[in-house]
């Protein structure tokens, strides 16, 4: 779907330019590279190198040009680290240890759960510990730059929500059910903060914030809750420019909201399935809700959308196909009989499925449904996959897997 180039400059998420994949979900957001000519059948002969890491985790990877960045739990309780890779090859370049105080956190949850982002100058990691909600930053070479401590995080289930740039400043999500909860902006140089929002929220939400280039050229943050559905807030100054209620106060956000040809979906649930969702015109100076929806709902996964549709992996390996103006259901089709927590991503026209045995689906976009392919990891996945330069990377319990397309990779 291609838009006219003024659509395309007004929906533009946030993000570097020229680099693929900074953050959860690319750069951004939307879980879409352009990327052609990955197979839709491979198995481990496939793969360009498969490297074993150290201990598990849910994180996906980052890069940044030939850079490839990655969390992951240790060998032994309360350490975890972040690690560096050249990208072409799988090599290691670097690691650095965190040592932390363990805390309890859902079964299905990870030290390692909370995906960097990286720009020009440094990466950035935000992860809670012993209690504590802790940002930190790196340089390229793994050299650590500083660290803020934003404070008490109490939350039964652990922490997951990235960080995010935007506007100009580091966006972390310390909401949670604990008395000190924020959105908080963070000068990107040295961790100070640049602005709060206080926000309670029945539920804590694990969602990574939304980015969208607003009409004057700002660029906006929308983070999904309870009982606010949606809070959108300009990204520089953080101030609150509109929220939207939730129909389903109770419900938890766990999946991120995903954009659509201006129109921003998100969806919640609890006990592992989804059961509300809404979808609001981002470019509304009040959105209201478009359209409901309460079947065929993800409740970990994120959408996928390609501007006039929108993709929902739900929980059980079923995908469903909404048109992204109102809701309406183009198709509903089992993928796989596998459980799901990572997110799908498109690379192309195709739409790459993972699901927690580690069975990949391949998925053609489109309005009717083709199943294209299969390929397999291998073992138990739970993260979702990154594309940049060429190369589509798998992040398994146990390893990092990289799958070149047939057109020649770059550098």
């Amino acid at each position: 779907m291609k838009f006219p180039l003024f659509l395309a400059a007004l929906f533009c998420c946030g993000g570097v330019r020229g680099q693929e994949w900074t953050r959860f979900r690319g750069s951004d957001g939307s879980g879409s590279s352009a990327a052609e000519g990955f197979p839709v059948q491979f198995g481990e002969k496939d793969f360009a190198y498969k490297i074993a890491l150290p201990g598990p985790g849910l994180s996906s990877p980052v890069l940044w040009g030939g850079r490839l960045f990655l969390t992951s739990e240790g060998e032994e309780a309360g350490k975890r680290l972040v690690m560096a890779f050249e990208a072409a090859s799988g090599r290691e370049l670097w690691r650095v240890e965190d040592r932390f105080s363990v805390y309890g956190q859902h079964q299905f949850n990870s030290f390692a759960s909370s995906t960097p982002c990286v720009d020009g100058e440094r990466l950035y990691l935000a992860w809670s510990a012993g209690g504590k909600m802790q940002v930190m930053a790196l340089s390229h070479e793994g050299k650590g730059l500083w660290t803020q401590d934003l404070g008490t995080y109490g939350e039964e289930h652990g922490s997951g929500a990235s960080p995010v740039l935007a506007g100009g400043v580091l966006v972390v999500s310390k909401d949670n059910v604990g008395g000190d909860s924020f959105i908080a902006g963070l000068k990107p140089s040295d961790g100070s903060v640049v602005w709060k929002h206080a926000r309670q929220s029945v539920r804590t939400p694990f969602a990574t914030p939304l980015v969208f280039r607003q009409a004057n050229g700002r660029e906006a943050v929308v983070l999904a809750g309870n009982p606010q559905a949606l809070t959108c807030l300009d990204a520089a100054d953080g101030s609150l420019l509109w929220e939207v209620e939730s129909a389903s106060p109770t419900d938890r956000a766990v999946g991120s909201p995903t954009l659509a040809g201006g129109i921003c979906f998100m969806a919640m649930g609890q006990g592992g399935t989804g059961k509300a969702s809404l979808a609001v015109r981002v470019t509304d100076a009040k959105p209201s809700i478009l359209w409901q929806r309460t079947k065929g709902l993800p409740y970990v996964p994120s959408a996928v959308g390609d501007g006039k549709r929108l993709y929902l992996l739900g929980d059980g390996g079923v995908l469903t196909c909404l048109r992204a103006e109102d809701g309406s259901e183009v198709y509903s089709e089992r993928v796989f009989a596998d459980k799901v927590y990572g997110s799908p991503v498109m690379a192309g026209d195709r739409i790459y499925c993972t699901g927690r045995s580690g069975q990949v689906a391949v998925v053609a976009a489109g309005d009717t449904f083709r199943k294209l392919g299969e390929g397999q990891l291998g073992e138990s996945s739970d993260a979702t996959p990154a594309i940049a330069g060429g190369r589509l990377f798998f992040r398994s319990k146990t390893h990092l897997m990289c799958l070149p397309s047939a057109s020649k990779p770059r550098p």
